[in-house]
């Protein structure tokens, strides 16, 4: 980091999102702000999307053998720049502490660099420039999150909007999230709004830090949207129903359609991720009485593929009820009536067989699960939709895959990889990579596909490939298949510099 410009001349993330912003708006971003500036596109590691590492992992960083900083060391390091007079450390300095933290796990860090800088009682103006220079001039995403968690501690008013814009990437969103709690008069609306400019793990982790919130205006867009996230669903839905009150909200005489549309997603993610990684429908309080005035409600509430959706997984929990449900049996039997007869309505396969008539409809996919569970057969109109050529990553292709008969297989196929020749990067990759796990079950088809994922793929999709070509039998694999095969097993010569002659 040379002075106030990006390290030997590299972007700063600070660069990308305002690049960003200027061409997609104020957010939510495509691709959730990725590809970051520092990333490494050739990588062989595991690649998560913004802010997914810091969610499911606690990682050290490879180094050279000598141990990441400890927060207390990094305390140290910070503590050694702040006596600086104004405008703060130089610009060696300020190089130094970058390079010095690309070494780091923020995650791992961060709270106890925080208790210690407050146990020195280190200067908030000293920790507010110093947060400034990295989060500004950081072209490493570990430098800039310690700049933001020295702004949590630091800063105040006048760092919102930079704390907003780089918080709109979702790798940065959990860092930004917390220091505008801390350093903002209105920490909720502050969150809030910036909860509303992500949609992946950014949304999950900004949510999160409203979980103690008693506004009203945001306990409200919990249960009508905040749960929502382009992840899992499940994983703010427990906290959307407390934080919000859902059964307060419910008593009221007149329920209008967002709220009665939240209260269905709410209790679909909710039975959906009952046995995973966040609360479920067996352990929400008020289930019962919600689940009971939510049948009241959609009974006669006007029919929509959304809220189908929504009591088709309401409906499969009491199916397959957990063992220990911690319910009286005779509420589950009423429950588990009442959805298996709302289910049951002639309504909703007239409802379901109208939106799949419209082959050239973006949200077509949805209707195919519905359609499945009410032993509809769709094929005809989803090859239909298939042949409209939609990208790659609508569901669509995936459920033909599954569940269209064998004779179809080639001809779907045949549709993506048509398709494939008109899609551009990042869809490719992604396109690429679902391909190569479909694939699996269509032993001797889709060569084409896999080959592009081998030859042209990412790392991620290259393994997915080649675990597939595996997994089927000899007599299904072409000759170049099975060469490719050979020569991923064929060990490779060490060519470093220490091998042994």
């Amino acid at each position: 980091m040379r002075g106030d410009d990006g390290a030997d001349g590299r972007p700063t993330l600070l660069d990308h999102a305002r690049t960003l912003r200027r061409r997609h708006g104020p957010g939510p971003w495509p691709g959730f702000g990725d590809p970051l500036p520092d990333a490494h596109p050739d990588s062989t590691r595991l690649v998560f999307v913004g802010g997914g590492e810091d969610a499911l992992l606690r990682r050290t960083p490879e180094g050279d053998g000598v141990g990441p900083p400890t927060g207390v060391e990094l305390a140290d390091h910070i503590e050694r720049l702040l006596p600086a007079s104004a405008p703060g450390p130089s610009g060696d300095e300020l190089r130094d502490l970058h390079d010095h933290l690309t070494t780091c796990s923020p995650i791992e860090v961060a709270d106890e660099l925080s208790a210690e800088v407050r146990r020195r009682g280190l200067p908030r103006d000293g920790l507010r420039r110093l947060g400034h220079r990295l989060a500004e001039h950081g072209t490493h995403r570990a430098p800039v999150k310690i700049g933001l968690v020295l702004l949590g501690l630091g800063g105040d008013i006048r760092d919102r909007e930079l704390l907003l814009l780089l918080g709109t990437l979702d790798e940065l969103t959990l860092y930004a999230a917390v220091a505008l709690h801390r350093s903002q008069p209105d920490g909720d609306r502050a969150v809030h709004a910036l909860a509303r400019q992500v949609a992946g793990w950014g949304r999950i982790q900004a949510v999160r830090t409203l979980r103690d919130t008693t506004d009203p205006a945001i306990r409200a867009w919990l249960l009508r949207e905040g749960f929502r996230n382009a992840i899992m669903d499940e994983y703010l839905a427990h906290l959307a129903a407390t934080t919000g009150d859902l059964p307060s909200a419910l008593s009221q005489p007149h329920v209008e359609t967002s709220l009665l549309n939240g209260c269905g997603g709410i209790l679909a993610a909710l039975a959906d991720g009952e046995g995973g990684p966040a609360p479920g429908l067996a352990d929400y309080a008020d289930a019962v009485t919600v689940l009971h005035r939510y049948a009241d409600l959609a009974q006669t509430a006007t029919p929509g593929i959304g809220m189908l959706r929504d009591l088709i997984s309401i409906t499969m929990f009491f199916r397959h009820p957990p063992r220990e449900l911690p319910w009286a049996p005779a509420d589950i039997e009423r429950l588990t009536a009442r959805y298996e007869g709302l289910l049951h309505e002639p309504r909703w396969k007239a409802l379901v067989l109208d939106h799949l008539d419209d082959p050239g409809r973006p949200d077509f996919h949805l209707a195919l699960r519905p359609a499945e569970v009410l032993h509809l057969n769709p094929t005809a109109r989803l090859l239909a939709h298939l042949e409209t050529g939609p990208s790659l990553l609508d569901p669509a292709w995936g459920h033909a895959l599954r569940h269209s008969r064998r004779r179809h297989a080639a001809h779907i196929l045949d549709l993506a990889e048509r398709r494939l020749a008109a899609t551009a990067r990042p869809e490719r990759d992604h396109a690429l990579l679902l391909f190569a796990h479909f694939l699996r079950h269509h032993p001797g088809h889709g060569w084409p596909l896999l080959r592009s994922a081998l030859t042209t793929g990412t790392p991620e999709a290259r393994r997915t490939a080649l675990a597939t070509i595996a997994g089927w039998p000899a007599d299904t694999l072409t000759q170049e298949a099975a060469d490719h095969l050979r020569a991923a097993r064929t060990p490779q010569p060490d060519t470093s510099d220490d091998a042994c002659p």
